[in-house]
């Protein structure tokens, strides 16, 4: 990472917000969301960034990345912007391109304070049963939400995902594995193929190109991977592989500018990208939805409101679906306004460089 700022100071904290109610997946049950959270200080600026490692889902665990970072920060002083790597290279990113888009009195939006906003989309947890969980998709639609990502798992049955798609006609549904269903869970993609769904997302192993390049030419519903696109190296060789029709982005995963270029590419190989999420916090949030904007990602990404995770969030205004959408916030860098006494309220550690 090339640093484009004089930076002062780096304060980093490890935060541990509750979530309102657990999120179930194949790889994990989560009650709480410990990310952390950096800020790049400069010029009297202060930019916000976010590591967000998500237990099962991330080949990072927020433990190790808080001992990383405090080992670097005693080596490196503030040259760990740059040596970082991973989600905490992608946090650092975030951070500097916010303040720096501050400092220029610029928004990190495509097109802020246009009169429509970003479509949202409803991660729905699977229930004990390893269904579509009722609750978070009632509440979901009640919400105004038109998208919606299923959770589904080997034990998930395809009569209850047919249920949910007939009782929601004015929800547009994909379903996420996240990895479950390799080889031998034929028959339950099959099944899956027959609703219409808007992609099926990372069905099988992320190393598992090969098998993704084959499900793709045997079904017609478009093959989304996420997983697997957890590097460069990974993404560019989903591109050249034809392993999939859409490739998930993480802003979280790649920092912003990296995302847009490895956007750019995919779009010109001829697939589709979209932004995936992290559970993040209204600031990992904001970099998201400012992403979101640009026209590189033509399917709805996972943007969804705070309040689908969070009672309350560390941002102001929070995150809420409209009609649908999120707001496209207008302002300098990520335009909202991250409120530090509700940081400080959920902060288990502190760490400042120099």
């Amino acid at each position: 990472m090339t640093r484009t700022v004089n930076i002062d100071r780096v304060t980093a904290r490890l935060v541990s917000l509750p979530l309102s109610s657990s999120f179930l997946s194949s790889r994990t049950s989560l009650k709480k969301r410990e990310i952390i959270l950096v800020t790049v200080h400069s010029d009297g600026l202060a930019g916000w960034g976010e590591a967000a490692p998500v237990p099962g889902h991330t080949r990072q665990d927020v433990g190790r990345l808080w001992e990383e970072l405090n080992a670097r920060a005693s080596a490196d002083g503030l040259s760990i912007v740059e040596h970082s790597d991973g989600l905490l290279a992608a946090g650092f990113a975030e951070a500097l391109a916010d303040v720096d888009a501050r400092r220029e009195g610029r928004p990190l939006c495509h097109a802020p304070g246009k009169d429509h906003g970003v479509a949202a989309s409803a991660a729905i947890s699977v229930d004990r049963n390893g269904d579509p969980d009722r609750h978070f998709l009632e509440t979901a639609a009640a919400s105004g939400y038109r998208f919606a990502k299923l959770k589904i798992t080997p034990s998930t049955k395809p009569a209850k995902v047919a249920e949910v798609i007939d009782d929601y006609p004015m929800v547009r549904f994909g379903v996420d594995a996240n990895e479950s269903l390799g080889p031998g869970h034929e028959s339950l993609l099959s099944a899956l193929d027959d609703f219409g769904l808007e992609y099926i997302e990372q069905p099988g192993p992320h190393h598992d190109l090969d098998f993704h390049r084959r499900l793709r030419a045997q079904l017609t519903t478009p093959i989304s991977l996420d997983e697997s696109a957890a590097s460069v190296d990974d993404v560019r060789q989903i591109v050249a592989t034809g392993a999939g029709d859409i490739v998930n982005l993480k802003v979280g995963r790649f920092g912003p500018a990296i995302t847009l270029e490895l956007a750019d590419e995919i779009v010109s190989a001829g697939l589709r990208a979209r932004i995936g999420g992290l559970i993040e916090t209204g600031v990992g949030r904001a970099h998201g939805v400012a992403v979101a904007t640009h026209p590189q990602f033509s399917v709805v990404g996972d943007v969804a409101g705070s309040d689908r995770y969070f009672a309350d969030d560390l941002v102001r205004p929070q995150w809420r679906v409209s009609n649908g959408e999120l707001p496209i916030p207008d302002g300098p860098g990520i335009a909202v306004t991250v409120d530090e006494e509700a940081v400080v309220d959920h902060t288990i550690a502190t760490l400042t460089v120099p």
